[in-house]
């Protein structure tokens, strides 16, 4: 018996030995490299080759983040990165493959690491916050114009982060999906990228495109970058993202993404809804957005804070029509998507066709009165820092006058070194029921000299009495005034202090009819040391007829470099309309467990005896990737409101929403909502 189990185990050794010897084989076509990286030589000149050749992948690779595909061998390579926004050297290099097929764009990391142990992978939800982790990415210019870039990352836990051109909303299947992959290795980690074309704008007939390749390490102040951007472009690198030929994009196919819900409530009232979304890619960089009866209800939107000011406040729109292609028009004086509340119908369209950027929109409801509007803006680049452009706006509230806005607009950009300079202004006039309603003019000169130098800028500004803009946040009328601001600012790789800032601005008003308005001094200080520290010193000044203002803050921040465990305390003192004024806002982040994680925020205001709180508790519970439980507590000055969600976002199959409360109600209500979201 002894001798069958010895000669058993001699037989199963011998088993092991040849599957070992058998995987060598595979292990050895890794192409990464076992001995140290060197770091790369500095190209010299200005500007430095910047045409480059993909290589061609014959089999595209599996993405699990191991480098032993075939088509890594062939690819293009590069062997060592730069440091971006720094001279100094990099102590854990980087390399990186690329290859790509007809429908594919790949790409391959190896990260070496000596502290393996500091790695940082804490966020585990796909388009999840990844500025606290170690990740590695790329930046894709597909229309070769070096103006805007869509952005792909990926954690060494694998975490996926995704930002297109002009903005998406956050269904997966609507925005497009991509596929990643990381690994741990001895040495550092790996991740592999696979990029289709169907989701990037590229033109018809494209034969190159910008990329850029990117790792940043949690616990370093700035970031690798490869190709190389000479210093120039550390204010701004996008005139130097180099192109990359060699690239075969499918002719364009256009295809209709449907996405039809079902939305069940009950308690008060029970119905049972329905609506749909549609996407339309009109062609590779202009893309048609509809929409009937969208659901807003589960959207939770922005909570603004109790701190005085004498205007309205912005607030940031969460709802998933107005997201979609936003960052394509940012003014909010000329266009707030907060004024049209109610969309029965709408219908976008969005996109930048070569130096063209369109942004359009209408919508209709017959809710709350009635109410259509219709935005449209065209702007045109004329070379790398130059635009014109034209936008008009028409507004017909409840049988009102209908009001509406013509701008033009333009900017003349130089750059000298790392320095960019802007001569901008433009010219809003406004009608309601066919009479002229007076206008808005702003000119603005800046310079912005990047890490470590001065910048600044100085405007002049007016808006008529009767200047209306139904669609705009214009927080103030019957004025002209003008205002300036110089600031600096630095990421630093050596010493205590990592990241400072300062900035003096100041601002003096008049009204238009005659008589003082107000006007501003004001210091605002920041920095943050090493070790994630942060203080804050604010100093503010200034008249707003017929008050004198002046206020104090302080600020003490905490576990910056952490994702879930971040916290900060500060503290106003001071004088509001004549009245001391007290401001104290708290906010502290709760690491309860891996997957459970609590934000704490608390707002104290008190103005001449007269106090108001705000307390919010924000939970979630990552039950994997794609799964998560929610909730929140909203209290302000005595009115509660409570909710319970849960979310499930996925790249193929349906989506599922459930709530329990109302997230933007003052009080909490008892209902439940059960929403299912499909695409065809």
């Amino acid at each position: 018996m002894k001798v069958t189990h010895y000669v058993a185990w001699i037989g199963h050794a011998c088993l092991t030995c040849c599957l070992l010897a058998a995987a060598r084989p595979a292990l050895a076509q890794s192409v990464i490299t076992e001995s140290a990286i060197p770091n790369p030589q500095t190209p010299e000149g200005p500007f430095p080759k910047c045409d480059f050749t993909i290589a061609k992948a014959i089999k595209p690779p599996t993405i699990d983040g191991d480098l032993n595909d075939e088509c890594w061998k062939t690819a293009t390579h590069a062997p060592g990165f730069f440091r971006f926004q720094s001279r100094e050297p990099i102590h854990e290099q980087t390399e990186a493959w690329m290859c790509a097929d007809k429908t594919h764009l790949y790409f391959g990391f190896h990260c070496k690491d000596s502290h393996p142990d500091l790695i940082r992978a804490h966020e585990t939800q796909r388009e999840g916050d990844l500025s606290h982790d170690d990740w590695v990415g790329l930046a894709i210019d597909s229309q070769g114009t070096k103006r805007n870039v869509s952005q792909f990352q990926v954690s060494a836990r694998g975490t996926q982060f995704t930002q297109l051109e002009g903005g998406t909303a956050d269904n997966l299947t609507w925005a497009g999906t991509w596929k990643a992959a990381a690994k741990r290795v001895p040495d550092g980690w790996t991740a592999e990228i696979a990029i289709p074309f169907s989701i990037l704008r590229y033109p018809k007939n494209a034969k190159s495109m910008g990329i850029v390749l990117l790792r940043v390490l949690a616990r370093e102040t700035n970031a690798e970058i490869w190709p190389y951007v000479p210093p120039a472009g550390d204010n701004n690198p996008l005139p130097y993202v180099p192109g990359f030929s060699g690239v075969e994009p499918p002719k364009f196919a256009p295809h209709l993404v449907l996405l039809p819900y079902i939305l069940a409530t009950g308690g008060g009232p029970n119905a049972v809804t329905g609506g749909l979304d549609m996407k339309y890619p009109i062609s590779t960089t202009l893309t048609g957005v509809g929409t009937l009866f969208p659901d807003f209800r589960t959207v939770e939107q922005s909570v603004s804070d109790l701190s005085f000011s004498y205007t309205e406040k912005y607030v940031q729109d969460r709802r998933p029509f107005f997201v979609e292609g936003s960052n394509l028009l940012q003014d909010n004086f000329l266009f707030y998507s907060q004024r049209i509340p109610f969309v029965d119908e709408g219908a976008k369209l969005i996109g930048k066709e070569g130096l063209t950027t369109v942004s359009a929109l209408a919508a209709n409801t017959n809710q709350a009165g009635g109410q259509t509007s219709v935005m449209t803006n065209v702007a045109q680049d004329l070379g790398l820092f130059s635009q014109i452009g034209a936008a008009f706006l028409s507004n017909d509230t409840g049988g009102q006058p209908t009001n509406e806005v013509a701008r033009v607009s333009g900017q003349y950009g130089t750059m000298t070194g790392s320095r960019q300079s802007y001569l901008s202004g433009n010219y809003t006039g406004s009608w309601l029921g066919g009479s002229t309603m007076d206008h808005n003019d702003w000119f603005q000169a800046s310079s912005y000299g990047g890490h470590g130098k001065l910048g600044g800028q100085l405007y002049y500004t007016e808006t008529t009495q009767g200047f209306v803009n139904q669609l705009g946040l214009v927080p103030e009328k019957d004025l002209h005034g003008t205002g300036f601001s110089v600031s600096q600012y630095d990421n630093l790789d050596k010493g205590n202090v990592e990241v400072y800032q300062a900035n003096i601005s100041g601002s003096t008003y008049n009204h238009m009819s005659g008589g003082f308005f107000h006007d501003d001094i004001a210091l605002n200080t920041y920095c943050m040391v090493r070790k994630g520290y942060g203080f804050e010193f604010d100093v503010d000044a200034g008249k707003y007829w017929p008050y004198v203002d002046n206020t104090v803050t302080t600020a003490f921040s905490w576990n910056q470099k952490t994702l879930l465990q971040q916290g900060r305390i500060s503290f106003q003192v001071g004088h509001r309309e004549d009245q001391p004024y007290e401001f104290v806002s708290l906010s502290q982040g709760i690491l309860v467990t891996k997957p459970f994680s609590l934000q704490l925020s608390f707002g104290y205001e008190r103005l001449d005896g007269t106090v108001n709180t705000q307390s919010i508790i924000t939970g979630t519970y990552r039950l994997n990737s794609h799964e998560t439980i929610g909730g929140r507590l909203l209290q302000q000055n005595g009115n509660l409101d409570a909710y319970l969600s849960y979310g499930r976002r996925v790249v193929k199959g349906t989506d599922v929403f459930v709530l329990i409360g109302d997230p933007n109600s003052p009080r909490t209500r008892g209902q439940v909502i059960l929403k299912l979201v499909w695409p065809l």
